[in-house]
């Protein structure tokens, strides 16, 4: 629970608290939520189509938050899909060769072919013992022997053509199909896959902090550096505080530290220490605007705030003390 602190004597509220320790340091805070403030982007600069919570409002991780147009992604989802089908039954057809009709066909063609040369080859037997005499021309003979090797020809033609039509699809074929499958289907995962990326989901759960996109805008409209929403888990707060990098030094993880409400000097919170970022920062205005910079550099610590009754707000200020050992 917070605990009030004694006021001034005059009863006049001071703009300042009192410090709590005989020695300490100060720094300014600002109250986060536990699990930091995540601002909520968009991975496509596409109109928004559809704002699906309203602030204030309990997420659970996963939810959809908004979405975007996507007409033409369904479009073209439709379409991969039909050329995803299309070699599919290519596949299919080339896997249930050799039907039994191109069978059938074959043997009847070969057959006829078998008929044919026999044909040729009797005409030309017949003038084989004729050819030195004066019986038949010899323009007659080459034509019967023409006609015979045409015959055979077209018989060797005829007997591949059924032997290819028994063996079925060609192997290269069949992993050709194959790819085309593989490639038809990749084709159609990556639309599926930007089809999700128009639906911006919840990374957890939480309470939508703020909404700074309506419908119908685009994410380019609403300034580069604001987020589509904000989003935080407030079921617990902690406050990130940004003490002077004179003081660093005598700051220490396991000394007390207790919060006022800005504005309030009355209203005391104390403090969890979670963990420092050793880095030191230029100190900005704590709206994070880059204009309200200032020249010099802060330590960035995060403390728990272990009671939250009254209520605090994300991004409400308030004044942090630290004891400290003093330092002549």
């Amino acid at each position: 629970m917070w605990e009030m602190a004694k006021p001034p004597p005059s009863g006049i509220p001071a703009p300042y608290p009192p410090p709590p320790f005989k020695s300490s340091l100060s720094g300014t805070g600002m109250v986060e939520a536990s699990s930091q403030n995540i601002l909520i982007g968009s991975p496509l600069n596409r109109i928004i189509k559809k704002v699906l919570v309203k602030s204030g409002e309990k997420v659970k991780k996963g939810e959809i938050l908004l979405t975007l147009e996507d007409q033409d992604l369904l479009a073209d989802l439709a379409a991969r899909q039909v050329e995803y089908e299309i070699a599919k039954a290519k596949l299919q057809k080339m896997e249930s060769l050799p039907r039994q009709e191109d069978l059938i066909a074959a043997e009847a063609a070969l057959k006829s072919a078998e008929v044919d040369l026999k044909q040729s080859q009797n005409q030309y037997q017949m003038v084989q013992g004729l050819e030195y005499s004066r019986a038949l021309s010899q323009q007659e003979i080459d034509r019967r022997r023409f006609s015979d090797e045409q015959a055979q020809a077209r018989w060797h033609e005829a007997q591949a053509h059924l032997n290819k039509v028994k063996g079925g699809a060609w192997k290269p074929d069949l992993k050709i199909a194959s790819l085309e499958i593989l490639q038809a289907k990749a084709g159609m995962e990556r639309i599926e896959a930007d089809i999700q990326r128009t639906l911006i989901r919840s990374p957890i759960d939480g309470t939508i902090l703020q909404i700074n996109v309506h419908e119908g805008e685009s994410p380019t409209t609403i300034g580069g550096s604001n987020p589509l929403m904000v989003i935080g888990n407030i079921d617990h707060m902690s406050l990130k505080v940004s003490i002077n990098q004179f003081d660093a030094p005598r700051f220490r993880s396991d000394a007390p530290a207790v919060a006022y409400v800005r504005g309030n000097p009355h209203m005391q919170f104390p403090l969890e220490f979670i963990q420092l970022e050793p880095y030191l920062v230029n100190k900005y205005n704590l709206t994070h605007d880059i204009g309200d910079k200032v020249d010099t550099r802060v330590l960035q610590v995060t403390y728990l705030i272990k009671a939250n009754e009254p209520p605090l707000f994300v991004g409400q200020q308030m004044d942090v003390f630290i004891q400290a050992e003093f330092l002549p």
